[in-house]
Order: C-alpha cells, then sequence, then structure tokens
C-alpha cells in the first residue's frame, strides 16, 4: 500500500532546460557534461569551478550556463493542485539533483513548500539519483518504508534507481499519464 508519493523538480514540477542544452552539445561532449552536472549536484564542485569546466569543455562563458541553471522554470500549476488533493491522503516528498538552494529560496513558494512533508536535495545529501542511498534518506525522512513509496521522475534511470531499491516508480511524461499510472498503484 502507498503511503508516500515523492517527486522529481526538474522535468516533473518544472520544465527544465538543461537537457535541451546537453543535448545540442556535440555527441563526445555530452556525457563529459552530463558527468560535470552530476559532480556540481553532490556539491563537490562550487558554481565558479562547475562554470570554468564547463566553459573549458563548451566554449560557453559561465554566465551562460549558469543562466541555463537557474533560468526562470515554468512551474506545472496542474501538479502542483493535484499534489495538494494528494497531500490531504499521504506524505508527500521531493528528491532533486541539484547544487544549491534554489527550490526553496526561489522557486516555490511558502505555501508550495507546505506541501512537501521533506525535501532532500543532492547538494546537501552529497548523493545523487540514481544512486539507492538518496531514496532511502527520503523513506527515513518520510517515516515509511521503501515498500509504501512511490518515486515520480522524468528519467527511466532513476526510476531503476527507486526500483532497485523497492519503491514503486513512474516515469514521467505528461500529467495525464502520470496520473493514470498513480492512480493504478494507489488503488492496489
Amino acid at each position: 500500500m502507498i503511503r508516500a508519493i515523492i517527486f522529481d523538480c526538474f522535468g516533473v514540477l518544472t520544465v527544465d532546460v538543461w537537457p535541451e542544452f546537453v543535448a545540442s552539445l556535440p555527441l563526445e561532449q555530452q556525457a563529459e557534461a552530463s558527468a560535470l552536472n552530476r559532480v556540481y549536484d553532490a556539491g563537490h564542485l562550487s558554481r565558479d569551478e562547475f562554470g570554468r569546466a564547463m566553459q573549458d569543455l563548451t566554449g560557453k562563458q559561465p554566465r551562460y550556463v549558469e543562466d541555463l541553471l537557474s533560468n526562470e522554470l515554468h512551474k506545472n500549476a496542474d501538479l502542483l493542485a493535484l499534489i495538494k488533493e494528494l497531500k490531504s491522503a499521504y506524505k508527500i516528498g521531493l528528491i532533486s539533483n541539484i547544487g544549491t538552494n534554489w527550490v526553496l529560496e526561489h522557486f516555490l513558494t511558502t505555501e508550495e513548500q507546505a506541501l512537501f512533508d521533506t525535501f532532500v536535495f543532492s547538494f546537501e545529501a552529497g548523493l545523487v539519483k540514481p544512486d539507492e542511498r538518496i531514496y532511502r534518506l527520503a523513506s527515513e525522512r518520510l517515516g515509511e518504508p521503501l515498500s509504501a513509496c512511490v518515486m515520480i521522475d522524468d528519467f527511466e534511470r532513476n526510476c531503476q534507481g527507486a526500483t532497485d531499491c523497492g519503491m514503486q516508480a513512474i516515469v514521467y511524461q505528461n500529467l495525464t499519464q502520470m496520473r493514470s499510472e498513480l492512480n493504478k498503484l494507489l488503488s492496489l
């Protein structure tokens, strides 16, 4: 029985431009750009170090890369409304691979933050999805066993990491698809 629902931020609660930028790079740079971003998200590079490394890799100015990462993203207002409905019956969490506290400081309003029972940010945990330990941490903070949690993420590998440690998972494609799959899981 599902008692906790955990959401990803970028690509689920937001529209994310970073993957589009990485996909626009030459193939030989894509993997390295993604790897640098993961190291930054885990808190092992400062913003300046990350910007310089990306400039060395892509030739793009650090400010350009920073603007991509902090671009004003559009909130998925319909999903936030659904979370508000779910909050009355389920514990709600958020796990995000992110290198700063941007989600709380700039993205979610105080009212929106109150919809979540816990936030697990990679830069604070020193872990990034799909490392199983980040899912275990969210489960512990929510006070629910892994088997009672479902992770909703737009990346298959992150959902696989969640299922590998005992959670259910839904690969987010759009709200209609996610809601349908979630309703099936919640009715079990």
